[in-house]
Formats: structure tokens, C-alpha cells, sequence
């Protein structure tokens, strides 16, 4: 239905064929409202529609506007999806090793057990896979929710946005995905200790005592085990034991672009003082001790790369993993190492997000260093710029 601007002729297919219309609803009632269209391997929702603009007493409203948090009325829902006006716009996909590699870094598998009388054993079970980042990198939860073809984006307090993946049947996707594309660090035994509870609550175990008691000794041993409340509900539950966590190998060059994605990091170091400066560059990655062999396997890593790039059967790399108490750091700080593998391999392989940002002046900055231009003061001032919109620094 269009709606005229002609009293004469204020409905049906008149002089505005073609613009996008809706009747106004209640957004609670409203399901799914998608083209199935399929112009391309996946359907595509139409833009949702929902109110501005008013005519007369009809209640027709006419709407072009953006996805959700962009509208100017206020309404009853977190959603931060993005949904294209076109149907065949759509986000291009990460490579599943990405995804896993994303989710290595960045996120949880949950199972939330919480009193609740309407049900059979007065507990309510909810099992989620979630990615909870800063709103200024929502691109990269479209992109995975996309790619998985499942969950929901919201906003987690003013300036979070959690992807969550909440629904039995959607939960079997994430299950399939990383059976065949395998989560890399000790993230691992959470996932197969989730897949125990998915598997009891899919088979509605969970309704049963039994089935409650098994889940509780399961989460006894995810993530940070039961909190106080569950402590005391169930003092007599043992927790089942964790999986033993054993690396392996690097399965994957985009496995490493999708954890860096989350967990690496590129920096422009100078000192203080300085006003020509030999402007150092770093690569680096952060985690815990329990991690210290995926450290190792990360450097054997780029270590074959280079080797790769350069036809030679060996590459000396300097020492590129530091030990701080609980902490072990992953560093790249050598010129040769960071122009010849460090650079050549973003290139080849891409970050996302904000971080695909600090990778381009990272390059800059290599490339000032590369030409001597930061021993004069313009490129080092260059330098200071590039350093200055960084990391915590970007603006967006």
C-alpha cells in the first residue's frame, strides 16, 4: 500500500509507486517480516519500517530511515541489527577460521541457572554463546552474526554490545561450527564442557532432578564455576573434572587474523623525550601463563612465514615471548622481523574492526622508519600523529 498526497485519491497504487510503507503495529507483535528473495547464498531482511511520518487520522506512516538506533522515536527494543533498505546488500563472510579465532580471543559460553517457581525443578537453565565487545567495533558482531547466519545484537550498558546466541536450535549451529573449525586455546575445555550441558538440555534432561544436578556439577567446572547462591543450593554437587587442555597446532593462517583481531595488538613506541627519534614498532599479544604454548606455537608460526617469504630454509627470530607473573606477552619488536613477517602478513590475511585501522598507520609508520624519514622532524612528527589517533586513542 502507498499512501497520496491526494486527497482524491489517498489509497491505493496512485502517483507514488514504489516507496517503502508500513501500517502502524506494535512492534512486540511483530514477527518476521524479512523478503525471501534469495538473489544471492543468503536471504536478506527488507528494512524494517516502523513509524514517523503521520497522515491525517489514517495512521499510515511513511519511513526511510536507518536501522534502529538511528531512528528519532523512541521504541521498545535494544536491537543494534543493521538491516540494508536493499536486498542484495549484504556484509561479505569471515572466513570460519576468523570466527574461531575471534572466538578464541573474545568469547563465553554460559550456562545460567537461576531459581525460578514456574518451572518443574524451580530452576531455570539458559544456555548462551556470547561476543561482548565496545560499540565502536559492532561491525565485527554484524559480520560473525552474518557469517554464522544466526543470534541477536544488543546493547549491553551505554557503550556495550553483546552477539548472542540463546536458542536451542540456533546453539546447535555454534556447536557444529566449532566441532569442525576447533576453538585453539584453553577456551577449548570450556566449549566441551558447554557441549555436555547443550547436549542434556537439547534431550530436555534438564527438567528432570537428575538432569539439574548434572548440569550444576558441569558448571561447577565453566568459566568461573558456581557462584555463592549455587554453592549453598547445592552444597552436596561435585564438580565434574575440567578437560585437560592440550595445544596443538595452528590449524589455520586466519585462525591467527581472527585472534589478533581480538587479542593482538600494534603499537608505536617512542621515548620520552625524544625529538628525533629511532621510532620503535611492536606487534604484540597478551595472555595468560596457561596460554604459554599457543605463545610458543604463535612464534613457530610467523617463524615458517617468513621463512616462506624469504626461500630460505631458516629465519633467525629474536626472542618474542616475555613471562611476568600469571602473564606471558607474545612481542615483536625487531625492524626486520616486523617489515618482512609481521607486515607482509596482515597484508595477506586482514584484521577487522577498529583494529584493521591501527594495522594502516602501523604500516605508515613502518614505512617513515623504512625511508629514515622519521630522523628529520616532519616525518618524526608524522610519527607522533600516526601514534596519537592509536589504540585507545581513535576516535569513532
Amino acid at each position: 500500500m502507498v499512501p497520496s498526497y491526494s486527497r482524491k485519491a489517498i489509497s491505493g497504487w496512485s502517483n507514488y509507486p514504489g516507496m517503502v510503507t508500513s501500517h502502524m503495529m506494535n512492534e512486540n507483535e511483530m514477527g518476521y517480516r524479512g523478503s525471501k528473495s534469495n538473489f544471492t547464498s543468503k536471504f536478506v531482511k527488507e528494512q524494517r519500517v516502523d513509524g514517523s511520518y503521520c497522515i491525517n487520522l489514517m495512521q499510515l506512516r511513511c519511513t526511510l530511515m536507518g536501522f534502529e538506533r538511528n531512528y528519532q522515536f523512541k521504541i521498545p527494543s535494544n536491537q543494534l541489527n543493521k538491516a540494508p533498505f536493499s536486498t542484495f546488500i549484504q556484509y561479505p563472510e569471515l572466513n570460519p577460521w576468523f570466527v574461531t579465532g575471534f572466538s578464541d580471543a573474545e568469547a563465553c559460553f554460559s550456562i545460567s541457572i537461576r531459581p525460578n517457581a514456574n518451572m518443574k525443578t524451580s530452576w531455570r537453565i539458559s544456555p548462551s554463546f556470547l561476543i561482548k565487545l565496545h560499540i565502536k567495533d559492532i561491525a565485527i558482531l554484524e559480520k560473525i552474526q552474518y557469517t554464522l547466519g544466526v543470534g541477536t545484537i544488543r546493547k549491553a550498558g551505554i557503550d556495550m554490545a553483546v552477539f548472542a546466541v540463546e536458542s536451542v536450535k540456533d546453539l546447535q549451529v555454534i556447536v557444529n561450527h566449532f566441532d569442525k573449525y576447533p576453538l585453539l586455546t584453553a577456551k577449548s575445555s570450556d566449549f566441551l564442557i558447554f557441549k555436555q550441558c547443550f547436549e542434556i538440555i537439547k534431550e530436555k534432561k534438564h527438567l528432570t532432578s537428575e538432569g539439574l544436578l548434572s548440569l550444576v556439577a558441569l558448571k561447577g567446572s565453566l568459566n568461573w564455576g558456581l557462584s555463592e547462591s549455587l554453592v549453598k543450593a547445592f552444597p552436596n554437587v561435585v564438580s565434574v573434572k575440567r578437560p585437560e587442555y592440550v595445544f596443538e597446532s595452528i590449524s589455520d593462517p586466519n585462525w591467527v587474523a581472527g585472534f589478533t583481531s581480538g587479542d593482538g595488538s600494534f603499537h608505536i613506541t617512542i621515548s620520552p623525550g625524544d625529538t628525533v627519534s629511532s621510532a620503535r614498532l611492536r606487534f604484540a599479544i597478551n595472555l595468560n601463563i596457561r596460554e604459554k604454548d599457543l605463545i610458543k606455537g604463535l612464534v613457530l608460526f610467523f617463524k615458517s612465514y617468513g621463512t616462506k617469504l624469504s626461500d630460505s630454509s631458516e629465519i633467525t627470530i629474536s626472542k618474542n615471548y616475555y613471562i611476568s607473573g600469571e602473564k606471558i606477552s607474545l612481542q615483536f619488536g625487531k625492524f626486520s622481523d616486523i617489515v618482512n613477517i609481521i607486515i607482509p602478513f596482515f597484508e595477506e590475511y586482514g584484521t577487522v574492526g577498529l583494529k584493521s585501522l591501527d594495522f594502516i598507520d602501523f604500516k605508515k609508520a613502518a614505512d617513515i622508519v623504512k625511508n629514515k624519514e622519521h630522523l628529520n622532524p616532519e616525518g618524526f612528527n608524522e610519527i607522533l600523529k600516526l601514534k596519537s589517533g592509536m589504540n585507545q586513542n581513535r576516535q569513532w
